[in-house]
């Protein structure tokens, strides 16, 4: 397989930049053309280049921004007034050495390096940018709104040639392993996926019509996208905390009516440590409903009956209680993140039901040695793996996947590579998953 570098990431960034921008961008800012590939080259290499350095014995992870200060307003107004800047009284010039240097004065959630494009200098570090530790939302998951940043062409590196390009908070692209992912290939935006959670979406829908407060005339009607954008922020957070904890670990979802032959001896999982069987298991299940039902009683006072309720008010109406049950989810996300700690998966269902954890996959893990890695949604444009370059970890999984075709498993490697492997058409399929492109 040939690898990618940052002259391959530049190739494949000028086309994504050219995708129109969300109407609620369009309206706070403009975004400015890309500089000449020459200069975008420089920009990308540079922090390649210090990725795979050290700073007496530091790893280097930092932010940079290609933006002016005058875009950052000083009154303490406007959209960005979240945002406060430290510019140098000279500006310094960017290379690999000033970038190396200033990287360790920058903490990565909460500040960035300010570049600007001078005509005669070419590109120049005009000084600092702090933006908080707020914009890590669109990363982490959860209902909290993230800090906006400007629409400006900006650069993480998050380890040894680890980069990921983004516009503001939207990742366009990401360089990890010689591999450059796309959130185009983002499975959890695709159709296969929605279907498969459809019995969820309507179990709950069904279960809230039947709550016996529940007054057609009074609540709110839920949007039932509301509780797919819910899950998706849990098992956002669930996949984040499991990176950055640095040990990696599985999680494996079933059909829910497979969930008392996982309790028995089966040919496919060994399961150590198992939940009993009552209301706790379903927890994050009962939340969500508390919280359809806050919903519906809050928008229906303000809107009426004939409002459809969704994320949007959920974010904007964090009521006592609602925050409280918020805060309920997402500590449950990094209580199941957290088990992934033990040798072993953790098992759930699609509703999800926390079933156990310490799931030993059974089997000798034969099967092909090769498996599909999809290149888009769908999984209409893949090209085949060889396996033979993957752990223990992944391997199982693909055993698992292999055999017990309705299995849908998320598999984040100790170096913090994230999978979502199941069986599509007649193959072993597996989705890479950038950090923050299920936003």
């Amino acid at each position: 397989m040939l690898h990618n570098y940052p002259k391959d990431l530049v190739e494949r960034l000028v086309p994504l930049w050219q995708k129109p921008l969300s109407a609620k961008l369009h309206r706070v800012d403009s975004v400015r053309e890309l500089p000449d590939l020459a200069i975008l080259e420089d920009l990308v290499s540079t922090c390649y280049q210090v990725s795979l350095m050290k700073e007496e014995a530091r790893s280097l992870r930092f932010r940079v921004m290609l933006c002016e200060p005058a875009v950052f307003e000083n009154d303490g107004f406007g959209i960005y007034r979240d945002l406060f800047i430290l510019p140098f009284s000279e500006q310094r010039p960017y290379n690999v050495y000033e970038i190396m240097k200033l990287g360790p004065a920058t903490d990565f959630n909460n500040s960035i390096i300010g570049i600007r494009l001078d005509e005669e200098e070419g590109l120049q570090i005009w000084g600092f940018i702090h933006s908080g530790s707020r914009w890590t939302h669109a990363i982490h998951g959860g209902s909290k709104l993230p800090t906006p940043l400007p629409p400006a062409l900006a650069l993480h590196v998050t380890g040894p040639g680890r980069l990921t390009i983004c516009r503001g908070l939207e990742i366009l692209a990401q360089l990890a392993g010689g591999n450059i992912i796309s959130p185009s290939a983002n499975v959890f935006k695709s159709h296969w996926m929605n279907e498969r959670f459809s019995k969820v979406q309507m179990q709950l829908a069904a279960m809230h019509g039947s709550n016996p407060l529940y007054d057609r005339d009074r609540w709110a009607r839920i949007d039932p996208a509301f509780v797919t954008t819910l899950y998706l922020e849990f098992f956002k957070h669930v996949i984040s905390t499991v990176r950055r904890s640095g040990h990696g670990g599985t999680i494996i979802s079933l059909p829910a009516g497979m969930a008392e032959m996982i309790f028995h001896n089966n040919p496919y999982i060994s399961l150590k440590y198992r939940f009993a069987a009552d209301g706790p298991r379903s927890q994050l299940k009962n939340l969500v409903l508390e919280i359809m039902q806050i919903l519906a009683v809050s928008c229906g006072k303000r809107h009426g009956p004939k409002y459809v309720a969704g994320w949007k008010d959920y974010v904007q109406l964090q009521q006592d209680e609602l925050t409280q049950l918020d805060e309920l989810i997402f500590k449950f996300a990094r209580f199941v993140a957290r088990l992934t700690g033990v040798d072993g998966a953790v098992v759930t269902t699609e509703e999800p039901e926390l079933l156990g954890f310490g799931g030993i996959i059974q089997g000798n893990f034969e099967m092909g040695g090769e498996v599909t890695r999809a290149l888009d949604p769908e999984g209409k444009r893949k090209r085949i793996d060889k396996i033979e370059g993957v752990g223990t970890r992944h391997r199982s999984l693909y055993a698992l996947c292999d055999r017990l075709h309705n299995a849908l498993g998320i598999v984040v490697s100790q170096d913090a590579e994230v999978q979502v492997v199941t069986w599509k058409g007649d193959m072993v399929t597996c989705w890479d998953v950038i950090p923050i492109d299920f936003s």
